[in-house]
């Protein structure tokens, strides 16, 4: 991969993880202010319904993003140590049109469809 390479996903890496952090502060805020309603809701219990629904929901998403970060700094480590664009169960290099459509990629697409006929094969096996 050239340098020219590297540094384009760098830098889409570094976007998205911008943009993440900020929807994270956001919605930090937004679970302040759902945490200080919960104590003094009063709605019938299919308003509370929802409003669980809704905290939870938002929960999952920011748990869902914190794995996202934790891959993009580890994708980011990569890309400084030489390490990122291989394959981490054959060892060939990534295709860079499969990077640039997800740059945390860390299976080339052979070894994506091979490792995901797998799951399917163990989920109808059970």
């Amino acid at each position: 991969m050239t340098v020219e390479q590297l540094n384009y996903i760098r830098d889409l890496l570094n976007k998205e993880l911008a943009e993440i952090e900020e929807r994270n502060r956001e919605k930090v805020g937004e679970m302040e202010a759902m945490r200080n309603d919960s104590e003094t809701f009063h709605g019938d219990e299919a308003d509370q319904a929802n409003f669980m629904e809704e905290r939870n929901r938002q929960l999952r998403m920011r748990d869902r993003d914190r794995k996202l970060i934790n891959k993009i700094r580890e994708t980011l480590h990569k890309i400084d140590i030489g390490e990122y664009g291989i394959c981490e169960s054959c060892g060939c290099d990534i295709d860079f049109e499969r990077l640039k459509l997800r740059p945390v990629a860390s299976l080339c697409i052979e070894c994506k469809q091979e490792a995901e006929e797998r799951e399917e094969r163990e989920r109808f096996s059970r």
